[in-house]
C-alpha cells in the first residue's frame, strides 16, 4: 500500500473508531429512552466496555499513524508495555457483565435485568477484544478479502502482529 493511501486509510480507521466512542452511547440513550427502558445497568456495562476497547483501538490507530508519518519502523516503545496491561485490564472489564449476570440470578438484592439486546451488546464488546488483540475480524477492505479468500482463514490482528515482532526483536 502506498504511504498516502496508508496514512489516510489509519487516520480513518482512528476517526472512526472515535466518532463510534460518542456515537454508539447515544444512539443507546436515545433507543433506550425512548422505550422507557427501567433497567439500563447491563446496558451500560457493555457499552462501556464496547467504549474502553474503542477507545484502546483508537490510541493503536493514532500510535501507527505518527509512526509511519515520522518513518518508523515500530511503535514507540511504551506501547509494548501498554497494550499487554490493556489486554489483561479488558479481560477484567469483560468479566464484570457474566459476574453481575450471575449475581443477579443467586442473590436477590442485586437487580441486573438483562434483555437479548444487552447480550448482543455484550458479544460485540468481546468480538472488539477479539479483533484488536487477537484476530482480524473486520474485513473492510479488498487487500483484507483477498487474504481470506486466499488463506482460507482469518488473519492475526496488526496490533497483535505488532506485539509478536516486538517480542521477536527483543
Amino acid at each position: 500500500m502506498q504511504r498516502v493511501k496508508l496514512i489516510k486509510r489509519l487516520r480513518s480507521l482512528r476517526n472512526l473508531e472515535l466518532f463510534n466512542i460518542f456515537f454508539l452511547p447515544a444512539c443507546m440513550y436515545f433507543i433506550l429512552s425512548g422505550r422507557e427502558t427501567i433497567h439500563w445497568q447491563p446496558y451500560v456495562v457493555s457499552m462501556f466496555s464496547i467504549c474502553i476497547i474503542l477507545a484502546q483501538g483508537v490510541f493503536y490507530w493514532h500510535l501507527k499513524l505518527q509512526s509511519i508519518r515520522q518513518n518508523e519502523t515500530s511503535l514507540p516503545p511504551y506501547s509494548y508495555r501498554v497494550f499487554p496491561f490493556f489486554k489483561k485490564a479488558n479481560l477484567l472489564i469483560l468479566a464484570v457483565y457474566p459476574v453481575l449476570f450471575v449475581l443477579g440470578k443467586v442473590i436477590s438484592h442485586v437487580d441486573f435485568q438483562i434483555t437479548i439486546w444487552s447480550h448482543l451488546l455484550y458479544i460485540f464488546s468481546v468480538l472488539e477484544y477479539i479483533n484488536y488483540y487477537n484476530y482480524q475480524l473486520s474485513h473492510d477492505n479488498l487487500q483484507d478479502i483477498r487474504y481470506l479468500i486466499r488463506h482460507k482463514k482469518i488473519r492475526r490482528s496488526p496490533l497483535w502482529r505488532d506485539m509478536q515482532q516486538h517480542q521477536g526483536s527483543c
